[in-house]
């Protein structure tokens, strides 16, 4: 049996199920910092960006891998007029994303299921393309990819986003970062220029790998960091923050100063097909 790297699925479900809020969980897109877009409508953007690249035409099967609350489905959905299923390994978030199909009318169209990306409860070839917006960061990414390219029929697409690590740690110590990514049960953090492995290894042919960083995670590091120091429920749940707050023996840090100048990550499109 091949050895999965990163956190247990289960687990990650547990994780996103004591989250109490369906605020919007994904990263946004501007423009530059004098694109003042609200965090929401950023959301939408980055997720626009991902849809153009799929490539797909009205009445297309994708598979949004990692759906979290299902906002991203319903947008692609209405954006090409493809017939999308969600997976994700929260069941509250498919109950909540289901809800939110219903009351949009698109119940037929986009729907929601319990299932680990890991191991899709799929034949192969049962969609067109696929898509994955930051989900893949709590995955085993070959095992991910691998089913990914399983279930996309030839000639389809595979698009993501995905975080790097961008710079070392401070010497001697993890870097604020570094205790972001375990209380978010991150896989093992990977490199900016491993993607042409990975696609190999996953036997998939890399078409696009575009540095995202300062458009959409540092901005959205800042946007949360402006949230935490407002009247604003900031996109990172309190769960989350309480870990990191406890995780650094010396006391709670300044998060949101942090998070302001953090760029030890970064952030990646990637766009993958099947030949």
């Amino acid at each position: 049996m091949v050895e999965v790297i990163g956190p247990d699925p289960v687990d990650v479900g547990a994780m996103y199920d004591q989250f109490d809020s369906m605020d919007v969980l994904h990263f946004g897109y501007w423009q530059d910092d004098e694109d003042h877009t609200p965090v929401a409508e950023a959301a939408d953007r980055l997720t626009d960006l991902v849809s153009d690249r799929l490539d797909v035409v009205a009445g297309a099967r994708l598979i949004d891998v990692g759906c979290g609350i299902g906002t991203p489905a319903l947008r692609v959905a209405k954006l090409t007029g493809a017939d999308v299923t969600g997976i994700t390994v929260s069941a509250k978030q498919v109950e909540w994303a289901s809800a939110s199909a219903a009351t949009a009318g698109l119940a037929q169209q986009v729907r929601f299921q319990l299932a680990d990306a890991m191991r899709m409860p799929f034949e192969d070839g049962s969609f067109d393309s696929a898509y994955a917006l930051e989900s893949i960061i709590h995955m085993d990414r070959v095992t991910a990819l691998r089913e990914m390219a399983r279930v996309v029929k030839p000639g389809g697409r595979v698009v993501l986003t995905d975080v790097y690590d961008r710079i070392p740690a401070p010497e001697g110590q993890p870097s604020l970062m570094h205790f972001l990514a375990d209380a978010w049960k991150m896989s093992p953090l990977i490199a900016a220029d491993d993607y042409p492995a990975l696609a190999r290894e996953a036997g998939l042919r890399l078409v696009e790998v575009t540095d995202i960083s300062e458009q959409v995670l540092w901005r959205t590091l800042r946007e949360i960091a402006r949230q935490m120091r407002g009247a604003e429920r900031p996109l990172v749940p309190e769960q989350i923050v309480d870990q990191v707050n406890a995780s650094h023996q010396d006391g709670p840090p300044d998060l949101a100063g942090l998070l302001e100048n953090a760029q030890e990550l970064g952030c990646l499109l990637v766009v993958l097909a099947r030949d």
